[in-house]
């Protein structure tokens, strides 16, 4: 006998799972989502309690202001909770918390290209997803406007991406570094096409009240968090879905998805705050959570099958991508004043797609606003074993160079308003060896296997890193960069990425075939009628642009369908 029963389980409560939540309650459906994270004690109070521990912590990214969220790591550093199986190490990382890792996210929201449904068509690499640009577009529209997005169309028609609206709101005004760096790349071609700086869609308000929220006031700690709540993150929608009636389990971690012999999931097997163990029933299970969980998740839910739920392919965490950075840095002759604005409001997005795709890997590129901020912590500056010190911080000023007072004051005033960065993103192909699988040796607190990984950089992916570089250093010469000043990461290796975005793809893929896929393209997986994917595991591909407007675009074309199926399921 199962202790709760519901219309619609879904488990996790990020971008997905908050919009499809607040989609499905609002059509009568009863609705519970199940996170394993908690949320924050003083919810009223949360962004001061979050820029708190911000201003002090010496640790970068989301460890600043989130580090007890992060994927449990039962206080150990960095991230240990992985079994790294090589060649590659993956560093990516994410948020265990009721909202997810997009409490913490850059509000980037860039529409995937055509193209990047059919490579393997156009360029015979990777897979072609079951469905194209035209069947998503009118979803990328909704996601738009449910998110709120500010951006102008113009890049994206360069692309082929046409648009049937407008974005809902203007573009973010450019910073002095993107009027800057944009004047003086006129006429600067790469690989025979201009480079075109221009506004980066994101979902962070360019007017005041979109969505009751603010218009963004310019400060440059997007990531961690938005101080003002002008960015776009899921408790916007999960808080209206548990306003109409939605239910909330959190500290519920999903054990294993139950099936009968027909197939049907009938239950959730939970852990309710490491005590009790329950059973949730529900007529449709929605599995929310991330690339990383959610085949995790699948692989051991084990009991009919040793080999997993849906996982009737194979394919259950095969095919892992990620958007791998290529970040460089360089001392400008000029002032550019950064650590003003989000931290990347412009890019170069029109060398996103080409015939070149068929040798080598894309990128798109950001312009950063936050100077060598993701280079080397800046303006304070950290520390890293076993990477070269790049100088240019309060931290190396004092400790290296033995600059106090007014001579730092001096030093600092000269470097730090003339710091300029580009961070580029890189595709990756999707392949079967690449896989996150159930680690036969590291177990959690819990006493479930933590997730292996297996990964290794292709030679495809290696080439777009050296274009990157490449790119880098034709801007970083048209600006006159400071040859002394200037690091495209490990010059020795141009071809070695700084790091994983985060950006975790391609775990639960989707196709038409059952043979080679795991879910169908409306994310329903083959074997099993009731029970969908959301997030982006089943992308086929990930092309080059942040997947977060794909994912809640996916979310909302899920939604609609479940709508429509579920007397049917």
């Amino acid at each position: 006998m199962a202790d709760h029963a519901y219309d619609v389980a879904i488990v996790g409560s990020g971008f997905a799972g908050a919009l499809i939540a607040d989609d499905l309650i609002r059509s009568g459906l009863k609705v519970v989502i199940i996170e394993a994270g908690a949320s924050f004690e003083d919810e009223k109070y949360l962004r001061t309690t979050l820029l708190e521990s911000f201003f002090n912590s010496d640790e970068s990214e989301l460890h600043a202001a989130y580090s007890q969220y992060l994927a449990p790591t039962e206080g150990l550093q960095s991230y240990p909770y992985y079994e790294q199986l090589g060649p590659t190490n993956y560093t990516g990382h994410y948020l265990r918390q009721v909202g997810g890792t997009g409490l913490a996210w850059l509000g980037t929201s860039i529409r995937m290209c055509p193209n990047d449904f059919r490579t393997e068509t156009a360029f015979g690499r990777g897979r072609d997803w079951p469905i194209s640009y035209s069947d998503m577009e009118p979803w990328y529209c909704a996601a738009e406007r449910e998110l709120g997005v500010a951006g102008t169309v113009e890049t994206d028609i360069l692309l082929g991406s046409l648009h049937s609206e407008p974005y809902p709101m203007p573009p973010i005004p450019p910073t002095y570094v993107d009027e800057y760096v944009r004047e003086r790349t006129k006429g600067l071609t790469f690989d025979g096409r201009s480079v075109l700086i221009s506004p980066t869609p994101q979902a962070r308000n360019s007017i005041d009240g979109y969505n009751g929220r603010p218009q963004c006031e310019g400060f440059a700690s997007c990531v961690p968090l938005c101080p003002v709540g002008a960015k776009y993150d899921p408790l916007i929608h999960l808080r209206r879905a548990l306003l109409n009636g939605a239910e909330l389990r959190q500290e519920t971690i999903v054990l294993s998805l139950d099936a009968d012999a027909t197939g049907r999931v009938t239950s959730a097997t939970v852990l309710c705050e490491g005590k009790s163990v329950e059973q949730i029933e529900a007529r449709v299970f929605v599995v929310a959570a991330n690339g990383i969980e959610t085949p995790k998740l699948l692989l051991q839910s084990n009991q009919r099958s040793a080999n997993g739920l849906a996982n009737e392919s194979g394919l259950v965490g095969c095919n892992l991508m990620d958007h791998l950075g290529k970040h460089s840095c360089t001392i400008l002759p000029d002032p550019v004043f950064p650590y003003r604005g989000p931290q990347s409001t412009s890019g170069i997005e029109v060398l996103r797609d080409g015939d070149f795709r068929k040798d080598r890997a894309a990128f798109r590129t950001a312009l950063r606003n936050d100077g060598w901020r993701i280079i080397n912590n800046g303006p304070i500056g950290s520390e890293t074993p076993g990477e070269p010190d790049l100088g240019g911080s309060v931290l190396h000023f004092v400790e290296e160079e033995g600059v106090f007072g007014r001579d730092l004051r001096a030093k600092l005033g000269h470097v730090l308003v003339r710091q300029f960065a580009l961070q580029s993103v890189v595709e990756m192909l999707p392949d079967p060896g690449n896989r996150i699988s159930l680690s036969k040796n590291l177990k959690d607190k819990n006493g479930l296997p933590r997730p292996a990984f297996s990964l290794q950089i292709d030679d495809y992916t290696r080439a777009g890193f050296a274009a990157a570089a490449e790119l880098h250093k034709k801007v970083f010469h048209v600006l006159n960069g400071h040859a002394d000043g200037t690091f495209i990461h490990l010059k020795n290796d141009p071809n070695k990425p700084d790091a994983a975005g985060s950006h975790i793809m391609g775990t639960a893929v989707m196709g038409r075939d059952p043979r080679t896929s795991v879910v169908n393209e409306h994310c329903q997986t083959h074997g099993h009628r009731n029970l969908f994917i959301a997030g982006s595991a089943p992308f086929p591909t990930g092309g080059t642009s942040n997947c977060t407007l794909t994912i809640c675009a996916l979310a909302l074309r899920i939604s609609d369908y479940l709508k429509a199926e579920l007397p049917l399921l």
